[in-house]
């Protein structure tokens, strides 16, 4: 999920020797050495993750089916389902209970919450069964347990049916809704199962609002009816197209589905001519989409929407040694003119995404512009809100669906650790606006750090669970904007090609699985070559800031050189590059490494050969730097 920018217990393997060895007696901090947690190491020995930061020979992860049949009345606003939801128990355990989350109770009068909505009445249930028998449940707030009879065995399954009813909340309710009777955009609209991993077993947590979702992977078969002269797109491949849309509008998906221009599937003309239902006099019609191997399954529907399609070019999807190309899909509605440029624009993120990190491994991608402010996202579908300019549009677009590397094939624990996915999304955001647009713009996560920063804001460690998160605005800063400056500050360590290929490699190693930190930060170390703890603990697990500064600029004892001294102001210890420029107008650049601040040292010289006649930190302005005023020396 995309918002504006606004002004736990820490995680992480046992860091080099060195800190523990230069610990006592230093004038400066160090990142001190951290545990990984229990559950992890837990893991590990259980050989289905590994220190290296790869799953292990015994990795597993929870699966799940769902049939869930629902009709929506756009004229009250009402969604009513039946829902069968399948478990398979993967893991090597047996297992006691279930737990379903009930993510509409947020709407409940008495909801636990953190942030404001509209209070709708959540769910309506009818009674349980579990494989066609009573159930015997306990429900609280938006988790409810299911009991089971007898354990259920690995390799088991066991399937829990339910009817269900919720009235749709008006406008953004925060990450679905409706505008009017109109348009309805439906997130978190069906109970589904809590995941059960490996490292913390059954994750069951309750959403209250702010964070987002720990999801498992699931098939789905949908059966959704609307009213007859309404589009609907949905998480999953249409099985019944000719049932619902005119041969001409599935003429057109198919011409869009096998190249790179746009086409405009459906039109205003074909609303005026009631040309985008088929001519059953039936008063609805029911759309069935079939999804595979997915978390979530959203859906929207309009009587409005028009409708552009092309495709993208993925890359080698099936692993034939041809490329292969998905549907690309945005449906607006004429209020929203920017759209008009959408399509090409949504084509660009999945095409370049899929070059950058791994094939898009769904059917369609698909844009849908309404209700938020923001933005939201689900498997293969995400909700826009219109923008003023084509650049904000465009922004907006290939952000949500840069989500669907992460974390809908990457699949992190949103709830605990929004920054694994939104911060990994923001630092592409901004290099696939680069790339669209043809240009090279400074990091605007960097500068709204140093904003946060002047403000007083940066108060908690990144690795506080996003739930427990005291001040305000630091969801936003913590998630999105602090990990995306960080990650900018990296590629300025090792170089950008460098991390978007370690990047790459961690997202094919954990392609539908579930990655914690302690992952993320081995994966990277391992594809870069490093030990990078001192980063991941500086970044993740402190509020440090980094101040480093010219102290003097004076000859060599001999004459003959300039020495520059860099002093280091900060807590965070950063490797220090000085570029000097000398009377004929040539440069040089050395870098104090990192070794020497974790050392414990405040001070290095740098000696050039030849006199100075100015110098200048960071010259490529990729750290942290908090002051750059005492950045830069000329001669007087």
């Amino acid at each position: 999920m995309l918002r504006a920018p606004m002004p736990a217990t820490p995680v992480r393997f046992v860091l080099h020797a060195l800190f523990a060895a230069t610990l006592a007696a230093q004038d400066r901090p160090l990142p001190h050495p951290l545990e990984p947690s229990p559950e992890w190491l837990a893991a590990v020995e259980a050989g289905t993750r590994t220190r290296d930061g790869h799953p292990g020979p015994a990795a597993w992860t929870s699966f799940a089916h769902y049939t869930i049949a629902a009709e929506l009345d756009p004229t009250t606003a009402r969604v009513h389902g039946h829902a069968e939801l399948t478990f398979h128990n993967r893991s090597p355990h047996d297992l006691a209970s279930l737990v379903v989350h009930l993510r509409q109770n947020l709407h409940a009068p008495d909801a636990m919450r953190n942030i404001a909505v509209e209070v709708t009445g959540g769910f309506e249930l009818g009674p349980w069964t579990l494989d066609g028998k009573p159930a015997n449940t306990a429900q609280r707030g938006t988790l409810l347990e299911v009991f089971l009879p007898e354990a259920l065995r690995p390799d088991g399954k066991t399937t829990a049916a339910v009817d269900f009813a919720f009235t749709v909340p008006e406008g953004e309710a925060p990450r679905m809704g409706r505008d009017g009777s109109s348009l309805f955009f439906l997130g978190y609209w069906y109970p589904q199962f809590a995941v059960v991993d490996d490292v913390r077993g059954l994750v069951a947590e309750p959403y209250l609002g702010e964070s987002e979702f720990y999801m498992g992977w699931a098939d789905y078969d949908v059966a959704l009816t609307v009213p007859k002269g309404w589009l609907v797109q949905a998480t999953g491949t249409l099985q019944n197209a000719a049932d619902v849309l005119p041969e001409p509008i599935r003429k057109g998906l198919a011409d869009a589905a096998t190249g790179d221009a746009v086409v405009r599937v459906v039109t205003g003309k074909h609303h005026a001519d009631a040309a985008v239902a088929t001519a059953d006099p039936a008063p609805t019609r029911t759309w069935r989409f079939r999804a595979e191997r997915v978390r979530d399954f959203a859906w929207t529907t309009s009587p409005e929407f028009l409708w552009d399609a092309t495709s993208a070019e993925v890359g080698d999807r099936d692993g034939d040694g041809k490329p292969d190309r998905t549907l690309v899909s945005v449906l607006y509605r004429k209020q929203a003119p920017t759209w008009r440029q959408a399509c090409k624009q949504a084509q660009h993120t999945i095409h370049t995404m899929s070059q950058w990190l791994a094939p898009y491994p769904w059917p369609h991608a698909t844009a849908v512009e309404g209700i938020l402010g923001g933005g939201m996202e689900y498997p293969m579908l995400v909700l826009c809100g219109d923008q003023r300019t084509p650049f904000a549009n465009q922004s907006l677009i290939a952000h949500e669906l840069t989500h669907m590397w992460f974390p809908m094939l990457v699949g992190n624990d949103e709830t605990a650790f929004g920054w694994q996915d939104e911060g990994l999304t923001d630092w592409f955001t901004a290099k696939l606006e680069n790339d669209f647009w043809r240009q090279q713009r400074p990091s605007a996560a960097q500068r709204d750090y140093r904003s946060i920063i002047e403000s007083g804001g940066d108060r908690e460690p990144m690795l506080t669970h996003a739930d427990h998160l005291r001040w305000p605005h630091s969801y936003v800063y913590l998630c999105y904007t602090k990990p995306a400056a960080v990650l900018q500050q990296l590629a300025g360590i090792v170089g950008e090609d460098r991390l978007v290929a370690a990047l790459r490699d961690y997202t094919r190693t954990w392609s539908f699985a579930h990655p914690t930190p302690e992952d993320f930060f081995a994966a990277l170390d391992r594809s870069l070559g490093q030990d990078l703890g001192w980063y991941w603990s500086t970044w993740w697990t402190e509020t440090w800031t980094l101040d480093h500064a010219i102290d003097a600029v004076r000859p060599t004892a001999d004459g003959t050189g300039t020495e520059v001294v860099v002093l280091d102001r900060g807590k965070a210890p950063h490797p220090a590059t000085v570029q000097v420029t000398f009377a004929d107008g040539t440069t040089a650049e050395q870098t104090v490494p990192v070794a020497k601040w974790l050392a414990g040292g405040r001070t290095a010289v740098l000696t050039f050969p030849g006199k100075a006649m100015a110098a200048r930190l960071d010259p490529r302005q990729t750290s942290l730097d908090v002051e750059r005023g005492n950045d830069t020396w000329e001669a007087k």
